[in-house]
């Protein structure tokens, strides 16, 4: 999300998210809404549902401006696949708590560590 929580700026918040569910709304707007589970967030996991603006769609990420009710707030977000290399980037501290096994698929390792089942 940018801008995040500190900074006076543009200073990006990062956190792997757990997407509960889209769906897309019917205004023709090119609006979804979006819950989902915050699972770093400051006060531990917590859910939040909102609806985005999409901005970009690529075959890898979603760009799209958050939509907010309360005025004075205007953020941004990038939505893609989680990487290894991602967590390594801006989540240090999973990566220090758990490293993951070199040949472990990285949903799998979210699931264990965020203590899911998987549903597939």
């Amino acid at each position: 999300m940018i801008p995040g929580y500190i900074g006076e700026r543009c200073v990006p918040y990062c956190s792997p998210i757990y997407v509960k569910a889209v769906v897309p709304r019917s205004t023709g707007r090119g609006i979804l809404h979006l819950d989902f589970e915050n699972v770093l967030y400051a006060r531990g996991v917590e859910e939040f549902s909102l609806d985005l603006r999409v901005l970009k769609r690529t075959p890898d990420y979603l760009l799209a401006e958050i939509l907010y009710q309360e005025a004075g707030v205007d953020r941004s977000t990038v939505i893609s696949s989680i990487e290894a290399e991602w967590i390594r980037r801006f989540c240090p501290e999973l990566i220090a708590s758990r490293p993951p096994a070199v040949t472990e698929n990285i949903s799998d390792y979210l699931e264990a560590l965020f203590h899911r089942t998987s549903a597939r």
